[in-house]
């Protein structure tokens, strides 16, 4: 209904908003809104969102001290596009002083992280979201792959499933970066690398001029994938399967096809 009334009073908001949903583009889910800092944040799920938001949750006055509380709206206090009001989204979306900005990473290190976080050792039952994901696509494309309490999910057998669906928008931790941050009318000012991100993150800290205490906590690493040697998951028959897919990333972020000497 609010949705309704906005689309008469403010046309041009209403239709912004609705070219994102018919996009696919799925803004309530990806896109934070501080509108007194003026920043919109488009998070890429795996590339340090979760120590983004609580940097960003931080910037609210709220102390988080979890991953959890980190992606639960309530706990952070982060908005979306529909909580801070369509007309207010498009004016921070189009302001020329306003700070859009996200993070990309190594298409490679990504898939390594999301999988030991998210698939690495948990049974693969109804339990976990992305797991649902999984299971659902395995019942409607491939009743080979494994499921069940006692089997897991290999990163091979992973590598397999996220290619075979990186541009389905099944979930946004494996899909392609590239088509995530494609969003029509957001025109980023500020794309980072989780590769620098103590250098790049404090472009963010800038524009809202951060004390130096919340610039030290900033870059304190939250998941432990992060600080794994990625190129020993990969041998090169599934890094290839990864760079035919993942080819836009590669070229559009400027990251190398080769895997790093081991």
């Amino acid at each position: 209904a609010r949705r309704l009334i906005v689309g008469r009073l403010d046309p041009q908001a209403y239709a912004f908003y609705a070219w994102l949903m018919v996009g696919g583009f799925a803004p309530n889910m990806h896109i934070d809104v501080l509108p007194e800092q003026r920043i919109i944040y488009i998070c890429v799920p795996k590339n340090a969102s979760s120590r983004i938001k609580m940097t960003l949750s931080a910037l609210l006055g709220r102390s988080l001290t979890s991953e959890w509380e980190a992606n639960n709206r309530k706990w952070s206090g982060l908005k979306s596009p529909k909580q801070v009001g369509l007309t207010l989204f498009r004016r921070i979306a189009t302001d020329q002083g306003a700070l859009r900005f996200a993070f990309v990473r190594n298409p490679y290190a990504r898939l390594v992280s999301c999988w030991i976080n998210k698939f690495r050792n948990k049974p693969l039952i109804p339990i976990y979201p992305l797991i649902d994901s999984y299971l659902a696509w395995r019942q409607e494309n491939d009743l080979s792959l494994p499921e069940g309490a006692t089997r897991t999910l290999s990163f091979e057998e992973f590598v397999n499933f996220a290619t075979t669906t990186a541009l389905d928008r099944i979930d946004g931790h494996w899909h392609r970066q590239a088509d995530l941050l494609n969003m029509p009318g957001i025109e980023l000012n500020f794309v980072g690398k989780v590769e620098s991100f103590t250098k790049d993150f404090m472009r963010v800290l800038d524009h809202v001029q951060a004390s130096d205490a919340l610039r030290a906590d900033a870059v304190k690493p939250v998941n432990a994938s992060d600080d794994v040697y990625w190129p020993n998951y990969y041998t090169t028959e599934l890094a290839n399967r990864v760079y035919k897919t993942y080819e836009l990333d590669f070229e559009r972020f400027q990251y190398p096809r080769k895997l790093p000497s081991q």
